[in-house]
């Protein structure tokens, strides 16, 4: 397994530990209603709103508030990365074909490319592997099959 993706699993495991975390705290403590009365009950007790019911999905909701926040980071963090990297192999691009013409240029990119796809992730779909390969058929670069 490639390590970005280890780091994307292990951060989506996390963040589902910690949603149904939240829930299941919410859930007991709906119908455990003794934390409710030692926790909010003497801080003011004229919270007559302030309910077990609306006290749990306080509780379940901030632990998924928290799950999706963490998923939120990780997929800017994916997105910034694969920016970056697309933002390298333009530069290189333009560098080759400025250099040695832009078919050079075009081999050099699609055999880059299918180093960084190779084997190890042919049954995943990367960071856009198929779209990736859609593009560069439609640009014309001959993709040899395996």
């Amino acid at each position: 397994m490639p390590r970005g993706q280890f780091y994307s699993v292990f951060t989506l495991g996390f963040a589902t530990a910690i949603g149904l975390f939240g829930i299941i705290a919410g859930v007991a403590l709906f119908f455990w209603r003794e934390p409710y009365w030692r926790i909010v009950n003497p801080w003011s007790p004229d919270l007559d709103w302030l309910t077990p019911l609306y006290f749990s999905l306080f509780v379940a909701g901030a632990g998924l508030a928290v799950a999706y926040w963490i998923v939120r980071a990780q997929q800017a963090l994916v997105r910034w990365s694969g920016d970056r990297l697309i933002a390298k192999l333009d530069a290189e691009y333009r560098a080759v074909a400025q250099a040695q013409g832009q078919e050079y240029a075009d081999e050099f990119i699609r055999q880059k490319a299918l180093a960084m796809i190779g084997d190890d992730s042919q049954y995943f779909n990367l960071f856009g592997r198929d779209e990736m390969l859609h593009a560069m058929a439609a640009a014309g670069v001959r993709i040899p099959a395996k």
